[in-house]
């Protein structure tokens, strides 16, 4: 659904909802629904490393280890980054980063910023400006910085003279477009990202599963099981 007001686009939390036909998609036999879930994020992740151009041998930054940003993490990887480095302020996602093939982490405020040469790409998946400050900033000359968090309403500070002198390019990636498919089939092939799923919770625990889903410090992606309505305890899970 759509949390805009204006077109507003009803959710699924509904009895029974119309989509369009053309949005329908036949899962095959694997994934399960657990890594099935992760379609759309990863989709969005698949367009926004696309947008980024060629990777292949590439050193990446990663800045935010939310859900999309650890998605993006596994689809470089699979896409022959050389390197991956995922910076957060919360260690617990940069756990969930590294296994979904980060190289490298850096948990931002606790220890130095990443070292080593300056990225060939850069992509910001937080939505912070000082984020965007950081991917403009250690991007080499030439390099490429893909704007994937939404950024906070009105102005955003920007180096533009950093990005002018470095002849940087800023791309930005909005949602997705065809990937939807090309996400299944990885799911399905296995891509490694089942970290990303932390916690299950049946629906009659709606509420719980709302509110764990802001505490980054323990969550990434929660899950509500409508085919189960047993006591919590007894379907929540969470990786470690």
């Amino acid at each position: 659904g759509s949390a805009a007001r204006t077109p507003h686009v009803q959710g699924g939390f509904a009895q029974y909802v119309t989509v369009p036909a053309a949005q329908i998609r036949a899962l095959p036999p694997e994934p399960d629904l657990r890594r099935a879930v992760l379609a759309e994020p990863l989709s969005v992740a698949l367009h926004a490393v696309r947008r980024a151009g060629a990777v292949r041998g590439r050193r990446v930054l990663v800045t935010g280890a939310g859900p999309i940003g650890c998605l993006v993490t596994a689809v470089l990887r699979h896409e022959g980054a050389a390197e991956v480095v995922v910076s957060d302020l919360v260690e617990a996602p940069l756990r969930i980063a590294r296994a979904c093939g980060a190289t490298a982490t850096v948990q931002v405020g606790a220890q130095d910023d990443a070292e080593g040469p300056p990225f060939d790409v850069a992509v910001e998946a937080s939505g912070a400006p000082s984020a965007l400050r950081t991917c403009v900033e250690q991007t080499r000359r030439g390099g490429t910085v893909v704007l994937l968090g939404l950024l906070p309403p009105g102005e955003v500070p920007l180096l533009g003279n950093i990005t002018v002198t470095r002849e940087l390019e800023l791309r930005g990636a909005f949602r997705f477009d065809a990937e939807f498919d090309d996400a299944i089939r990885l799911l399905a092939d296995g891509l490694p990202v089942d970290a990303v799923v932390t916690h299950t919770f049946p629906l009659s625990d709606a509420r719980t599963a709302f509110d764990l889903a802001h505490d980054r410090t323990i969550a990434s992606k929660v899950l509500l099981d409508l085919t189960r309505h047993t006591p919590p305890e007894a379907t929540t899970t969470s990786t470690p």
